[in-house]
């Protein structure tokens, strides 16, 4: 049988250490370490630079709770003492969160690798707490982050190549062919979405939301009744990031619509501009590089689920006594969902440290 040994400096963590919310005590901790750690999601990243202390102290004070939640480790009674804390945002469908920050970065810190796994149980935890069924993380590839998340429970679910525009005082003409979004658009955003990325990545990622405020807009190619484009702009005082979903029957406007989301910058915007190309979306760097973007990065995107489906024996049709035939129902004409299927959330209750401890 093999024995698993535990470093000293490893049990030291999981015994003494405490992991709890935010508050006017950290802020010492977190302004000490906020610069030393790890973005898990390049959209927020990208966009604008990461203030964690700032980032910290403002969801400490929101009254709706929407903004990014913060979790600290300390590690008490200790003659080496580690600490770290980790970011989370809720997306708008309340079923999908973020991890955006993490620190220490795991090069700075030998107990790094402990150290995130502790919060990204922790995380698992209080995510499940408020809702939350599936948790993302967006690492570089070929990072070590990636075999870090992995044994904290998180799966790849695909691949992400980033471009990025350089481009001072952007000139771009275009039509006004799209429409900023409206409530009654969700659902034809949703078809788009559905007839574009696997099923699995639909769960992971969810159906992307409509925005018409703050820092992300929406807009929607319309032809005949029928939304066939969406486009997503994402402005930040760094850069700006924009996702673009297009019906697979419509691929040929893409570039009209990429041309149209850069023309809503203006001519003085003069700041780099993202665009996240998924894997199931390879078709998009074509009409992109010949716009001038040129590759900027990968990231895999990871997820971790919070939640599990539970199959349960189908009722039994009861024979009313005039009827003794069956009624055969038909599907649906756009989403087919079982009746026998029925989902429990089952949270996590107590991480599993053993999980996340380096074999030696």
């Amino acid at each position: 049988m093999a024995l698993t040994v535990i470093p000293p400096h490893v049990i030291s963590i999981t015994l003494n250490s405490m992991i709890r919310p935010f508050d006017f005590r950290d802020v010492a901790l977190v302004s000490q370490i906020e610069h030393q750690g790890t973005p898990l999601c390049a959209e927020l990243a990208l966009t604008r630079r990461p203030r964690p202390l700032q980032s910290a102290l403002a969801g400490f004070f929101s009254l709706n709770g929407r903004g990014l939640r913060t979790y600290v480790l300390r590690e008490e009674n200790s003659a080496t003492p580690c600490c770290g804390f980790i970011q989370l945002r809720q997306r708008g469908d309340d079923q999908h969160g973020v991890i955006a920050y993490i620190a220490p970065d795991l090069s700075a810190n030998p107990d790094a690798p402990a150290i995130w796994g502790q919060l990204l149980d922790q995380a698992a935890v209080q995510a499940g707490r408020i809702g939350i069924q599936h948790l993302v993380a967006e690492a570089p590839e070929d990072s070590e982050a990636i075999e870090v998340l992995q044994r904290s429970g998180y799966a790849i679910y695909l691949r992400q190549d980033i471009l990025r525009l350089v481009r001072t005082r952007l000139t771009v003409a275009a039509e006004p062919l799209l429409r900023p979004c409206e409530t009654r658009d969700a659902w034809g955003v949703q078809q788009i979405y559905i007839n574009t990325a696997p099923r699995l990545v639909q769960q992971a990622e969810g159906v992307p939301q409509i925005q018409r405020t703050g820092a992300v807009r929406s807009y929607v190619l319309e032809e005949n009744m029928e939304i066939t484009a969406c486009l997503q702009l994402r402005r930040g005082p760094d850069s700006a990031w924009f996702n673009v979903f297009v019906h697979p029957q419509a691929e040929s406007c893409a570039s009209n619509v990429i041309q149209y989301g850069l023309s809503l910058f203006g001519s003085n915007w003069n700041a780099p501009i993202f665009c996240g190309v998924r894997s199931y979306q390879e078709w998009l760097r074509h009409p992109l590089e010949a716009l001038g973007f040129e590759p900027f990065g990968s990231s895999v995107v990871m997820v971790k689920h919070l939640v599990s489906a539970i199959l349960e024996p189908e009722l039994e049709m009861v024979k009313m006594p005039v009827l003794e035939s069956r009624v055969n129902a038909t599907a649906p004409m756009t989403r087919s969902h079982s009746s026998n299927f029925n989902v429990e959330a089952t949270y996590e209750k107590n991480p599993c440290l053993s999980n996340v401890l380096p074999t030696i």
